[in-house]
């Protein structure tokens, strides 16, 4: 299994455990629009660069969370994005086929408004080594 499809699938279980639902790629209605259930989680770029050694394999990433959600206020998109920070940040055990998790950690967030919504931007950075 690549490194990129480990990642992400590691995302989307330990993901699934906050609450919402998670999608990869979010559903598209028959207009064009979002067909998506609110709240959610969706698990955006995730950007790799070599970290190897002369004797090991590893990667460098990060990748780019977002949790949209409607409503009047960032009430509850901050407690989704709590709850992300909670699961993932400093977190080693998470599992990926065929690589370790050396470390994940948050490194920025923001929120901001949308049409209709809120959407917050969570950037994690991550080290793993192949197994």
């Amino acid at each position: 299994m690549s490194a990129s499809v480990a990642v992400q699938d590691a995302l989307v279980a330990a993901l699934t455990e906050v609450g919402p639902v998670v999608y990869v790629v979010r559903p598209q209605a028959a207009n064009g629009g979002s067909d998506a259930v609110y709240p959610h989680i969706q698990i955006g770029a995730v950007i790799f660069a070599p970290w190897d050694t002369f004797t090991e394999t590893g990667h460098d990433f990060v990748a780019r969370i977002h949790t949209r959600w409607r409503g009047e206020n960032q009430l509850t998109g901050s407690a989704i994005q709590d709850a992300i920070y909670a699961r993932l940040h400093r977190t080693t055990d998470i599992h990926m086929d065929g690589f370790s998790s050396i470390l994940l950690t948050r490194e920025t967030s923001f929120v901001t408004h949308t049409d209709g919504g809120f959407e917050g931007i969570c950037e994690y950075r991550g080290l793993l080594q192949a197994d």
